[in-house]
């Protein structure tokens, strides 16, 4: 055996038993337990080179090495391999949609249960802010006198909808006249949120038209910007407790804590955005709380449109 693949096969098996039992591992342990063919004296020196090289941590002088970052960092990027789910599995988890089909919310909520147990750890999920999404649709719909109900409809096929109630009354008619009107600028709609922003269009609209579609244009923006604060759905946040790093009740509490900042996981989650399954480990997480965890995101689609 090579000398640097001797190191990395003591690193990957220091780094197996300390996920295994949360305990600071030791050279006799590793000679006993893994059968590498070399003395507990040989795996001592090479863990010294480790930890000199910024893979290994020695909480206390007589104790053994824990990994750090630097080693988990290696782990995920040499020693791990992807593989698929086995086919009774995905057809568990396609039965388990299958009834919520049409309902985001609902299948948000699912997807954090299937992951938790699947995974048997701590699952969040974000539900996407209509802000979003492409509008496919603006309807203003009279409910009487006032009121009227105005619906977003998305190419996502998600639908949002809010009741206003207008300075004056709006006939049926002028309403279709407006929602036509909408639905023929709906770029200008998710750009210009502004009634001048539709520019010379708006003279279309009669002087009435153009008043009920000045109350209404920051009603689309409220229905808009009220999703900005993304719904989270968290499932298993105490399922990591289960594991023995999570023992120490002052760590325990900090990332409960963390868990519950709904504000800073959607700001977390939102940074790690791309087509790709992130991981990031340790003091690679932007939030402080995050430093004894690592997190695996992952974004999905609608219609092939990442949201």
């Amino acid at each position: 055996m090579q000398n640097k693949e001797r190191k990395y096969e003591i690193l990957y098996s220091i780094i197996k038993d300390y996920i295994n039992s949360g305990e600071p591992v030791g050279s006799r342990t590793i000679e006993k337990k893994y059968n590498l063919g070399i003395s507990s004296a040989t795996i001592r020196n090479e863990m010294s080179d480790l930890e000199e090289m910024g893979y290994l941590i020695q909480p206390h002088a007589s104790a053994g090495r824990i990994p750090s970052d630097k080693a988990y960092r290696m782990y995920v990027d040499q020693f791990m391999h992807v593989f698929d789910l086995d086919d009774e599995i995905t057809e568990q988890v396609r039965k388990q949609y299958r009834e919520y089909w049409g309902e985001l919310n609902a299948a948000v909520r699912k997807t954090s249960e299937i992951l938790t147990k699947i995974t048997n750890y701590t699952s969040l999920v974000m539900v996407p802010g209509i802000a979003s999404l492409n509008i496919k649709d603006v309807r203003l719909i009279h409910i009487e006198n006032e009121r009227v109900l105005l619906v977003l409809i998305t190419k996502q096929g998600i639908v949002k909808n809010a009741e206003l109630k207008l300075a004056g009354k709006a006939t049926p008619a002028q309403l279709e006249k407006i929602t036509n009107f909408l639905n023929l600028c709906i770029k200008d709609i998710e750009t210009e949120m502004t009634v001048s922003g539709f520019g010379e269009k708006v003279e279309t609209l009669d002087s009435g038209e153009q008043k009920i579609l000045a109350e209404v244009v920051p009603a689309i923006k409220y229905v808009l910007n009220q999703d900005l604060n993304e719904k989270m759905y968290a499932t298993g946040l105490t399922e990591i407790f289960n594991y023995p790093e999570f023992q120490n009740m002052n760590k325990a509490r900090q990332l409960l804590d963390a868990l519950h900042k709904q504000d800073m996981l959607s700001l977390l989650l939102q940074n790690a955005m791309d087509d790709t399954v992130n991981i990031r480990i340790g003091a690679e997480n932007e939030l402080e709380e995050m430093n004894d965890c690592s997190i695996l995101t992952a974004t999905y689609r609608l219609n092939g449109n990442p949201i």
